[in-house]
């Protein structure tokens, strides 16, 4: 029994490393043969992807949280600047480093989507509906905030920490347990994977699917400022948008998104599943950077690839089934043949 739950758990450990190990393998080789250097060559390409990477991960894993239970909350991109510009600033106000920054901007991220969530439970609007008016609200808010200057952390004391790599692994290491804990161990986990299954059922057993709702939103809120925080490590500020732009955010993380599902099928945990899609897909854009691609052509390919593996999902069970065809027509040639 112990030998079979060592070969199950060797077996995920395979599946889930196996498609980062493979997109890192193929675009050193590409960047080796065509630019002449290696995808991961300096410690800086390494704070690259591990700050990009946990960025990715932060912001899929917000999606997560409501857009497989049917809620596609378009205001996730705006919550997170809503959430660095007024927790940021406040931080950095109150001298309290980087990790008040990024502890300010969660707590003010939570309160931004626990505000959509309420007014989605209690006005009953259409999600994507809420998400654009909620999404032109908070961009105004935090475009006229601090003089339209948004939050700029380059070359203040004590951020520094927010670009150590220790202390990028020890969060994305906390978020990874207390994300797994929250989705599939906690009786919040049990009732949104009840919910998923079918609504009413869940609602007709007792499960306050609303109280649920909310909780959601509130977790997607603090994730994208836990993103935000990050991205605006890596480019040094974050400048406000209008005009809906902020939704950028949340189309450019749903490759990362549907991937890191696909392989929690796998490996049984959709948590570790998305940190796997949200590494393969920047391990891709970074060995795409090697090649000196404009932004717009690396887009043009991750969005291709993004469409492909959309369309073998969709058909999966076309495939499938075309398989078992092929084999019940085997089996019966090789019966006739045997007769």
């Amino acid at each position: 029994m112990k030998q079979k739950t060592l070969e199950y758990r060797i077996k995920n450990i395979i599946q889930l490393i196996s498609l980062p190990l493979i997109v890192f393998v193929v675009m050193n080789v590409l960047d080796l043969s065509i630019a002449g250097t290696r995808t991961v060559s300096t410690i800086t390409d390494l704070k690259t992807l591990l700050r990009t990477g946990l960025t990715c991960y932060c912001f899929a894993l917000a999606l997560n949280c409501n857009l497989l239970s049917g809620r596609m909350d378009l205001s996730a991109g705006a919550q997170m600047y809503m959430g660095c510009v007024f927790g940021g600033n406040l931080a950095l106000q109150l001298h309290l480093g980087g990790v008040g920054i990024l502890v300010l901007s969660m707590a003010v991220g939570a309160l931004c989507g626990l505000l959509v969530g309420l007014l989605f439970v209690n006005l009953r609007i259409l999600p994507m509906v809420l998400g654009i008016g909620m999404t032109l609200i908070f961009e105004c808010f935090s475009f006229g905030a601090y003089n339209q200057q948004g939050l700029m952390i380059y070359g203040k004391s004590g951020v520094s920490i927010l670009s150590n790599v220790t202390f990028i692994l020890t969060v994305a290491a906390a978020l990874l347990l207390i994300m797994t804990f929250l989705f599939q161990y906690s009786s919040f986990g049990y009732k949104r994977r009840a919910i998923q299954g079918d609504q009413k059922l869940a609602s007709d057993a007792g499960i306050n699917i609303f109280v649920n709702c909310v909780i959601c939103y509130t977790l997607a809120g603090a994730l994208v400022a836990c993103a935000g925080v990050f991205d605006t490590a890596y480019k040094g500020s974050l400048t406000p948008v209008l005009g809906m732009s902020s939704n950028g955010s949340v189309f450019s993380n749903m490759f990362p998104l549907f991937l890191g599902v696909f392989i929690g099928t796998y490996v049984g945990n959709p948590i570790l599943g998305v940190l796997s899609g949200a590494v393969s897909v920047r391990l891709l854009i970074l060995g795409l950077s090697k090649l000196s691609m404009e932004g717009s052509v690396q887009n043009i390919i991750v969005y291709s690839l993004f469409l492909i593996f959309m369309i073998y999902r969709m058909n999966v069970d076309k495939f499938s089934y075309a398989k078992k065809k092929r084999e019940r027509i085997r089996l019966a040639q090789q019966t006739r043949q045997a007769v």
